[in-house]
């Protein structure tokens, strides 16, 4: 069977009468199932079918070995070692013919007969112990396939996740149904997410890591790195089942998001009309619920139906033109376009809604819900449009409210950070935190890691930190010839503001009025730059904060380095001369960070004139004032090699360029 976007490579199905997958390598554990459905063509998922979304779907299920309790043979047997077991498989016919599978044992046999285009959830509760082999028809493949023993009452948690919606859309008139099914937990009004993007805020929060520590040198961020631990595995650790249903094709298996999860269906290409809708994504998540009742068990689900392109459901949507010259700020919207957009994403939340309020109602009492989005989504507000080139409120506040067994009903009107959500639902699933998260769960006040968000998707950094109310927004302007592995093209035609911006949001809470930082606000802000984009680079960090005038630091290195980052609001300058290097800032900004690579740690020395303090490594940095300062930033090796090697696996399956 062919393997679609965005794989070259092909899946092998099983051949009678062995049960063998062969899963694209790159893929390590997964197999690859791809179809499309058109026509009268649908997919039977347990008792109901369920239309597709016009265009692809891929799934990916967990292959080449058996799962959850199944004694491993020569791939062909299984063993049962005990009563009340039930075998279960996803099973696809991609054959042009009728094809079978069928199990034959101590305790009897099963067929199931699948007519070609068709899947088929299969369970069969095995009448005794002992060996059973499993067979299937040419072109018929089995995802999942596991011995399980159904339990009433088994835990189950799910985290729906609304792509692009506004933390000011989740409200009584838009979304009473998504509301009154949370009525009884606990909704956290004034939720920040830590990147106004898909992939570094949906990366963050799967991992619970500051975004900065998944982000390659040069600003890139498209994948969990390997060996970074994800929510997913973590309670599949714990005995968990996962599925994942997503409609942004981006958030994919290739990319590591799949990892810990048994199914991951998710968009084969972009379709016709952009993305599936929430009617879709429900319909997969019904029939993955029902494959794995009793189960304890785990699903993720990521809709689309805020993002452009939007689907009219209400039927009066009008024809608008691309949002692409407003979001590059190639040219401004005129009112009425701006009231056209803002009717039509009102209309999306209302139609997620609708959808929402009965599945909602569906799931058992013990399961633990929760519903959050990854960003919001600009209107014009600061100039700005869409998401990804902004940090203003409008792109980061997210709706976030969270359900279940041990979770207070109450409405916090306190700031939380998205990076705290999942420590919060592996907490109340009794789930051990893995190592590297640094979320705290938010039953018990949230995490201590100062709230940041970063991009880099106007091109050179933009940064913003929030204590309580008050927030500082960094814009860097770009530095041309200044590091050649970083990419400093402004990718909008007007650029927002460069500067450094204070903001009170109980004066000013829709960051209307911007101020200049006061010394001490300046130098915790720069504290915590320090701390976060001090991080982003290994190698020699130099940093000038609060300082009048023109603004130089020298020093001596006993090996060469090179300029790897300048991340300032004014242009730098750097000079190399033997072993003598010099930063110099004309006109100092309030703080401005110049990172050095070099192929193994330096002490770098003094030069008379030029005063600076020096730390020994990025923890142990102290801003307390104006001043230079440099450090050494060793970051985590093992995780910037797991970023080059996603990287390099997504190149080779032409996932990027």
């Amino acid at each position: 069977m062919k393997v679609g976007e965005p794989g070259k490579a092909t899946v092998t199905a099983p051949i009678k009468p062995a049960y063998r997958f062969r899963a694209v390598p790159s893929f390590s554990r997964w197999a690859f199932l791809s179809f499309v459905a058109a026509g009268a063509i649908s997919v039977g998922c347990g008792p109901a079918k369920v239309q597709l979304w016009s265009g692809q779907w891929a799934r990916y299920h967990v292959g080449s070995t058996w799962e959850h309790g199944v004694t491993p043979s020569d791939g062909q047997r299984f063993e049962v070692k005990g009563r009340n077991y039930t075998f279960r498989a996803h099973a696809i016919n991609s054959a042009s013919n009728e094809g079978q599978v069928r199990i034959d044992g101590a305790g009897g046999s099963r067929a199931w007969r699948l007519p070609p285009g068709a899947a088929e959830d299969l369970d069969w509760t095995v009448p005794s112990a002992g060996w059973y082999a499993v067979s299937v028809s040419p072109g018929l493949v089995l995802g999942e396939p596991r011995l399980v023993r159904p339990r009433r009452n088994a835990p189950l948690v799910v985290l729906l996740l609304a792509d692009t919606l506004r933390g000011d859309h989740v409200n009584e008139t838009l979304t009473p149904r998504l509301l009154a099914a949370f009525r009884g937990g606990e909704r956290f009004t004034d939720a920040t997410s830590n990147a106004s993007w898909t992939l570094p805020s949906v990366a963050s929060l799967f991992t619970s890591r500051p975004t900065i520590e998944l982000t390659a040198v040069d600003g890139g961020l498209v994948a969990i790195p390997e060996g970074v631990t994800s929510w997913a595995e973590a309670l599949r650790a714990r005995g968990f089942c996962g599925g994942a249903v997503v409609a942004n094709f981006t958030v994919n298996v290739p990319n590591d998001f799949g990892k810990g999860f048994d199914t991951f269906v998710v968009p084969a290409k972009y379709g016709p009309k952009g993305h599936p809708e929430a009617a879709q994504v429900l319909g997969q998540a019904r029939s993955w619920l029902r494959a794995h009742r009793g189960e304890p068990a785990f699903l993720y689900l990521q809709f689309m139906d805020q993002h452009e392109p939007y689907h009219d459901h209400e039927g009066n949507m009008p024809a608008m033109a691309p949002i692409e010259p407003l979001a590059s700020r190639a040219r401004e919207a005129s009112p009425e376009e701006t009231r056209q957009r803002k009717d039509a994403y009102a209309a999306t939340v209302r139609y997620l809604d609708r959808q929402l309020g009965p599945f909602l109602a569906e799931l058992p009492p013990q399961a633990v819900v929760a519903f959050t989005a990854d960003h919001g989504e600009a209107f014009g507000e600061h100039g700005a449009w869409g998401h990804g080139l902004n940090l203003y409120r409008e792109a980061l506040h997210v709706p976030l409210l969270v359900r279940g067994p041990g979770v207070p009903a109450k409405v916090e009107r306190g700031p939380v950070q998205l990076l705290d959500l999942i420590p919060t639902l592996l907490d109340l699933e009794g789930c051990p935190l893995p190592a590297g998260m640094l979320g705290r769960t938010l039953l018990r006040g949230g995490s201590s890691e100062p709230a940041v968000a970063v991009t880099f998707g106007a091109g050179p950094l933009r940064w913003l930190w929030r204590d309580g109310t008050h927030v500082v927004l960094v814009h860097t302007r770009p530095q041309p010839g200044l590091a050649p592995e970083a990419e400093v093209k402004m990718q909008e035609e007007r650029p927002l503001p460069i500067g450094v911006f204070r903001f009170d949001l109980e004066r000013d809470p829709n960051e209307e009025h911007p101020e200049p930082p006061d010394p001490a606000t300046l130098t915790a802000a720069a504290r915590v730059f320090a701390i976060s984009v001090g991080r982003l680079v290994p190698g020699l960090q130099v940093m000038s904060v609060g300082q009048r005038g023109p603004a130089v630091v020298s020093f001596r290195t006993p090996e060469a380095v090179h300029v790897a980052q300048a991340f300032s609001t004014t242009a730098t300058q750097v000079t190399l001369s033997g072993d003598r290097v010099e930063v110099r800032w004309d006109d100092a900004p309030p703080f401005g960070l110049v990172a050095f690579s070099a192929g193994s740690p330096v002490r770098p020395a003094q030069v008379a004139g030029t005063p600076w303090r020096w730390f020994g490594d990025t923890g142990d940095v102290r801003i307390d004032g104006p001043g230079a300062f440099l450090w050494w930033n060793q970051r985590n090796a093992s995780l910037q090699r797991g970023y080059e090697e996603t990287l390099k696996r997504l190149r080779s399956l032409g996932y990027i360029p």
